[in-house]
């Protein structure tokens, strides 16, 4: 929780790869409360309400997020993403709080790409239904914004490894591995998107919108990019379709996961390139 003598601010899921960083570029501008609780738990809910009188805007980051996790366990993604959803949406019509709600690409089908915020949704897996179950909570409040994203960054230690800090490991390791080809995103870095945030807030307007990069990339591009800061790698890298890999057999992956974000400049915001997105992350790791 962050709070200045103007305005609190409270992000949920601050230990996690947005939430952190959401904290760090927040912190620069306002004092920072730390506080934990359960989202899934209405008596830590009404707890929250006890303890702070005024809270001016929620940043919902909190979720279950890993594909096949969720897709093992449904009614734990279900309890997380839609009932936490709920709650903390309960909590911000008690305070009248704006409230910001990060989504994802992947309720949509995947088939064509360049995604509009009017478009139909398609999930196509459990994490993606549960996460648009828990927009359609969020667009039924009256200071409700859903913001669709391709986050990447740094998480924190003993964390499962993002999937850049995953391909940095394995080129320090030059150790064999196999990747998908066939996946399509345009990414943004925690770090420009939590910035993106700050802006939204000063001109909040409710509804959706999409943020990410101006351009679009495989994961497997993304993969050669960050091979470039590794120039004695000599393990061997094989290419496959994202239904051939173990992740893939598990849970339908969607494979055109970009977004279009013209929208964003309603807000000021100007989308960055992606190669610029994954240099920030690549300068939190430390190799650039």
């Amino acid at each position: 929780m962050t709070t200045a003598s103007r305005q609190t601010i409270l992000v949920t899921g601050a230990s996690g790869m947005l939430g952190l960083k959401l904290v760090e570029v927040f912190s620069k501008r306002y004092t920072t409360i730390k506080t934990r609780f359960d989202i899934t738990d209405s008596s830590a809910i009404a707890n929250v309400r006890k303890r702070f009188k005024h809270i001016d805007a929620i940043i919902h980051c909190a979720a279950m997020t890993n594909v096949n996790e969720c897709e093992l366990h449904p009614a734990e993604c279900w309890r997380t993403n839609v009932q936490g959803t709920a709650h903390v949406t309960q909590l911000a019509r008690h305070y009248g709080a704006n409230l910001i709600y990060i989504s994802t690409p992947m309720v949509f089908s995947g088939r064509q790409g360049n995604y509009r915020e009017g478009d139909r949704p398609r999930p196509q897996n459990q994490y993606a239904r549960s996460k648009l179950a828990g927009e359609k909570i969020v667009l039924r409040y009256r200071h409700g914004l859903v913001v669709r994203a391709n986050p990447i960054g740094k998480r924190p230690l003993g964390a499962h490894p993002s999937f850049i800090q995953w391909f940095v490991d394995r080129a320090r390791a030059n150790e064999s591995f196999s990747l998908f080809s066939d996946v399509t995103i345009n990414p943004i870095s925690t770090t420009t998107l939590s910035h993106d945030l700050k802006r939204i807030l000063q001109n909040f307007k409710p509804g959706i919108v999409h943020l990410g990069s101006r351009d679009t990339v495989s994961k497997a591009d993304i993969w050669r990019f960050i091979l470039k800061r590794f120039p004695h790698f000599s393990a061997s890298v094989v290419e496959k379709h994202v239904d051939a890999t173990p992740a893939g057999r598990i849970a339908k992956h969607p494979r055109e996961m970009w977004l279009n974000v013209t929208k964003a400049r309603h807000f000021n915001i100007v989308s960055p390139l992606w190669r610029r997105e994954v240099e920030l992350v690549l300068d939190e790791l430390g190799y650039t």
